[in-house]
């Protein structure tokens, strides 16, 4: 695949994931939801915040892992599974309510509060992905470190504080969850053959039309589409959503690696105000549109969390929530501030020198 770029590993990715590969193990012998994930993040958070020289960023290394756990989450997608009628209308609404919410609250907390410039405060507001908004905060002239940071740290907690917070409430096993028992022998080698188109042509699409976290969502989109037209029940065996896991979160863990401890704190400090922000409003919207959605409150709360599209979607699947509704509404998120965002700030500006 011309469009996949790997980094050059060195021995500090090597020890790198093996880190995380420990912490993994560690968080999964204790039986904690999510826990290849959260342990991977954990054990290279905690190398890079005591600035061991072994640990390196793991990044660029997350896409070809993001498009496995793109099938695997398409995967779960059956008619069935999706919202229709008034809950369709009704969720819509909370997702758009929701997001706008969280902009607005959080754009006031890092503008009145933490004072921040408006640029960098706008587009570390958002709740969306790291990488697009840093790199349109950048072009737009904001801080784009900063908001890399912001982002970080916001999605972090959310990773660190939901997964554990259900399982305390609702007692799950994720280790249960169905995709994580099938094995390498489980699968035909027809579906080896299905698996691979669905990651390759799925990010060479999204990447062709320029999509927002491309290697996820096109394997993610394409592998949904044939599930839902029961053209294959292909999904990727337990060892590569592990190996997955760990990767990606080795690469939220070591987006703190080189960072001067002034700068994480004041980051850090403000994630830890701006996160409770953000899950008040989420928890309000989703008391109101539990009920009309016809869907327990736990779920359509994680269908409006503003974590990352991929590690919300992986909770699901970890917590045995409905994975198909809370990616596609995930997915809607993600789309309304991709589009949105540097539109509406484009708009303002212009207001603003017209004035």
């Amino acid at each position: 695949m011309s469009f996949v770029h790997l980094p050059k590993l060195t021995w500090r990715h090597l020890t790198t994931l093996t880190l995380a590969l420990v912490g993994g193990w560690a968080f999964h012998l204790l039986h904690l939801p999510l826990a290849w994930m959260l342990g991977a993040m954990c054990a290279t958070m905690l190398a890079a915040l005591l600035e061991l020289p072994v640990v390196a960023r793991t990044r660029p290394m997350r896409p070809p892992f993001a498009a496995i756990l793109g099938v695997t989450l398409g995967a779960t997608f059956r008619p069935s599974a999706l919202p229709q009628g008034q809950s369709l209308a009704v969720l819509l609404i909370a997702i758009t309510v929701s997001t706008l919410l969280c902009g607005f609250a959080g754009y006031q907390y890092l503008r009145r509060i933490a004072k921040f410039d408006p640029i960098t405060a706008y587009f570390a507001a958002m709740p969306a992905g790291l990488q697009e908004m840093a790199l349109q905060g950048g072009q737009a002239g904001g801080d784009e470190r900063r908001i890399a940071l912001i982002h970080a740290c916001r999605v972090s907690l959310l990773v660190l504080v939901v997964p554990l917070t259900y399982g305390l409430i609702y007692h799950i096993d994720s280790q249960k969850t169905p995709l994580m028992t099938r094995t390498a022998s489980d699968i035909a080698s027809g579906d080896w053959l299905w698996l691979a188109a669905l990651i390759v042509v799925g990010w060479g699409v999204a990447r062709k039309l320029d999509m927002p976290n491309a290697p996820m969502i096109g394997p993610l989109l394409l592998s949904a589409s044939v599930h839902l037209l029961g053209w294959t029940e292909a999904s990727p065996p337990h060892i590569l959503i592990v190996i997955a896991q760990v990767v990606i979160g080795s690469a939220l863990g070591s987006n703190f690696v080189e960072t001067r401890w002034a700068v994480l704190w004041q980051s850090l400090r403000h994630g830890l105000v701006l996160v409770p922000i953000l899950c008040g409003v989420c928890l309000s919207v989703a008391i109101v549109a539990a009920s009309l959605v016809g869907q327990s409150f736990g779920v359509v709360f994680l269908t409006l969390a503003p974590g990352g599209t991929t590690e919300m979607s992986l909770i699901a699947l970890a917590l045995h929530a409905d994975v198909a509704l809370v990616v596609s509404s995930q997915l809607i998120r993600i789309l309304l501030v991709n589009l949105g965002a540097t539109s509406l700030f484009r708009l303002r500006q212009t207001r603003r020198g017209s004035s």
